[in-house]
């Protein structure tokens, strides 16, 4: 069963207190001179992402305390790296920004420092719901898997749910599905009725013979999220299947696009510890210092995906949560991706995903 999904407190009434995150959060974080000397490396993905990562939380944590934080650009599934970081002793990163399924990857061959320390959860990281942490991976963005669709096309008879996504004779429109079996076998099996809340295990026969009935209706398969802004941009696809933050980029370009968050597969990234490397308690100070509400809400001033820590929408403009997944009235509609469903059986998943496009 996938975990249940926590929805966040309705937002309270926002205060918009004009403080520096410098300011809230300097006094946990006290400079001394053994902290100006060290230096943290993180490993992030690199990109608009690494920039979003350095100005909300790596700068920040260096300002309050003095350790030099460096982000480093790797591959988008970076546990083979890590793997032979820790086997080999030789450690170019202190930690790194995970999803959840790497996490799962990594744990079952003990490659991560727990992120609570012998005090226990810090009072940031203990604000974050439990369906978005663990003991190795403390939530920092949240993103989801929406259905996204021209209004311009489709909006005398839009997309409310995947069943109507799958329906292309009785709501018609070009459609788009991602070229990978996660994200794409749970909307086919919620759009053959299965309840979200019984997803998993995933019953790869049942999404298979769901997934027989849309192929011949997918124009294009898609395999990176900058395609999918494109193809609505231009109209190439009325209706795609996509991360909510692909979708606002072609929104915010100016396309007449409109998102479905009802039943959207949320997932979310974190930042985890590798074991045994030499900064481990340094690294638990940084994940807690980025589970602020402070932080995370600087966070989303250049990224669409959401906080993990509810408070942070006490410091966020109406406007910009209005977009973002984690927002309460988008939330508690979704449901959270199985990272251990995952980790146990990508590779399977895979191999029949691959085998059936093929057919």
């Amino acid at each position: 069963m996938q975990q249940e999904l926590a929805p966040f407190p309705a937002m309270r009434r926002r205060t918009f207190i004009a403080t520096s995150a410098a300011t809230v959060l300097a006094a946990p974080f006290v400079k001394s001179a053994s902290a100006q000397s060290r230096s943290l490396t993180i490993r992030d993905p690199g990109g608009p992402v690494g920039e979003a990562y350095r100005k909300a939380f790596f700068e920040p944590f260096s300002k309050a305390t003095g350790v030099n934080v460096l982000g480093v650009q790797s591959s988008h599934g970076p546990t083979g790296e890590i793997k032979a970081m820790v086997d080999a002793g030789n450690y170019a990163w202190d930690g790194a920004l995970l999803d959840m399924s790497d996490a799962v990857v990594l744990l079952s061959g003990n490659y991560l420092a727990p992120v609570v320390g012998s005090n226990g959860l810090g009072p940031n990281a203990k604000q974050i719901p439990a369906s978005l942490r663990d003991e190795f991976l403390i939530g920092a963005m949240g993103y989801a898997t929406v259905i996204a669709y021209r209004t311009d096309t489709m909006g005398k008879k839009p997309p409310t749910s995947f069943a109507d996504f799958w329906d292309t004779k009785g709501v018609p429109g070009s459609r788009s599905l991602r070229k990978h079996p996660s994200g794409t076998l749970e909307p086919a099996l919620l759009a053959d009725g299965v309840d979200k809340q019984k997803l998993y295990p995933l019953d790869l026969d049942r999404a298979f013979r769901s997934l027989d009935k849309i192929r011949n209706d997918i124009g294009v398969w898609w395999t990176g999220g900058a395609q999918t802004s494109q193809m609505l941009k231009t109209g190439e696809a009325d209706c795609v299947l996509t991360w909510n933050g692909r979708a606002q980029v072609a929104i915010d370009d100016g396309a007449p696009v409109q998102i479905v968050w009802k039943d959207a597969m949320f997932s979310f990234g974190g930042f985890a510890i590798l074991r045994g490397g030499p900064n481990v308690d340094l690294m638990r100070e940084f994940v807690e210092f980025s589970s602020s509400p402070v932080q995370q809400a600087e966070f989303v001033k250049y990224s669409t995906s959401g906080p993990c820590n509810p408070a942070a929408f006490d410091h966020i403009d109406p406007k910009i949560a209005d977009i973002l997944p984690t927002n309460p009235k988008y939330f508690s509609e979704m449901f959270v991706m199985d990272a251990k469903w995952w980790g146990a059986n990508s590779d399977k998943a895979q191999e029949r995903f691959e085998t059936w496009l093929l057919g």
